[in-house]
């Protein structure tokens, strides 16, 4: 267990480092979400009330999770699986699970880093800091791991990295605009609010909100919490049918 754990930090460690020395990456998975983030913000900000700019900021703390845990990592492992990268570490003193955590931690390590910063811009905003901190660090954990899960399913399904990434847009799509991270639900037909409330990101934002904005027991979100746990089981379950370890191509 011991080792298992130094090895998913070693890991970890390698792939921050490669994110933040690798321009492309460093622009794809950190600045440009922080950078949409920001003007969405800045817009709710001007145009809308103080109550939509909560509802927009925390949506976005959630909504992050949709790049390094999701559409980078899918691209990572893809890559690294057809240039036989993951091959050759399977082969060494890491196990699979280690190999596959250091990665999910590292990308999980961009993702609660952007969600600092967004916690910290929300002083001068006027929204102030979370109320319950916890709360808001389980949901953020909880979907970092379903999205990192998500994204092993996409790798094994893509022969590229490219590809991988490309495949992802529907996740984000879906995500995006059916999930209480943009608009409310109230903003939903009625046909697709059921729909929405059964999404990966819903229950996650739903936790999030709770935990930023407060007002919110632990106990009253375990409905959210429920369906969370669900996906991430299925997601695991996926993940373990389709992750692949070989290159597609050749």
């Amino acid at each position: 267990m011991k080792t298992d754990l130094a090895h998913v930090y070693r890991l970890a460690r390698l792939d921050l480092t490669l994110i933040f020395r690798n321009r492309s990456a460093l622009t794809n998975a950190v600045l440009m979400p922080l950078l949409v983030t920001g003007f969405l913000i800045f817009t709710a900000k001007r145009q809308a009330g103080d109550e939509q700019l909560r509802f927009l900021l925390t949506g976005q703390v959630a909504a992050l999770v949709l790049f390094a845990p999701l559409v980078n990592l899918a691209g990572f492992y893809t890559s690294r699986r057809e240039e036989l990268v993951l091959k050759r570490l399977l082969g060494g003193p890491a196990s699979a699970t280690a190999i596959l955590g250091g990665s999910a931690a590292g990308a999980a390590a961009v993702y609660l880093l952007q969600v600092l910063v967004l916690c910290v811009a929300a002083v001068p905003l006027g929204v102030g800091l979370p109320d319950n901190p916890p709360l808001l660090l389980a949901g953020a954990l909880a979907g970092a791991a379903l999205f990192s899960l998500l994204s092993m399913v996409i790798s094994g399904l893509s022969s590229s990295g490219e590809l991988a990434q490309i495949a992802t847009v529907p996740v984000m799509l879906l995500c995006l605009f059916l999930s209480p991270v943009v608009a409310p639900p109230d903003a939903l037909p009625e046909a697709l609010r059921a729909v929405a409330g059964y999404l990966p990101m819903t229950p996650m934002a739903e936790i999030v909100r709770a935990g930023f904005l407060g007002g919110t027991r632990w106990t009253e979100t375990m409905q959210s919490a429920g369906v969370l746990a669900v996906w991430v089981a299925v997601a695991a379950i996926l993940a373990r049918r389709y992750f692949r370890w070989d290159p597609r191509r050749g």
